[in-house]
């Protein structure tokens, strides 16, 4: 029994001497979420289709519970399309290894629908940033 006893607190010890570290983060991948904002030069957006590229995303989801977002995967490119009022400011949020590595990330307009369901004839004004 003596043996059981110390074979277990060698092996406690063991895994308490790797978990006490200074700083058990560092040079570790932050995990953490991005938010890709909308600019929009119009108030009355009710579609929009887009694209994220760049490092591993872990999933995507509204911003906004209003909004509706259908996504579909294409290697390292997500592609989605999001409805409902949409307006300057957050649409979706990205969950992504390295929360720090917002600038690995692009993100860009395809297309935008009024609340009409017309397409817009020009992009111009319409811009997508990811930011921590």
């Amino acid at each position: 029994m003596n043996r059981v006893r110390w074979i277990f607190a060698m092996v406690a010890a063991l895994a308490l001497a790797g978990a006490c570290r200074d700083d058990p983060t560092a040079g570790a991948p932050r995990t953490g979420r991005l938010t890709v904002r909308l600019t929009t030069p119009n108030t009355d957006d009710g579609a929009m289709t887009f694209e994220v590229t760049g490092a591993p995303i872990d999933s995507v989801v509204v911003a906004n519970p209003s909004l509706v977002l259908f996504t579909r995967r294409n290697g390292a490119t997500i592609v989605g399309a999001v409805a409902g009022t949409l307006a300057g400011g957050a649409v979706v949020t990205l969950y992504v290894p390295d929360g720090g590595d917002a600038a690995g990330y692009s993100a860009r307009v395809l297309e935008v629908a009024d609340r009409q369901d017309l397409l817009r004839g020009s992009l111009a004004g319409y811009a997508l940033t990811v930011t921590p």
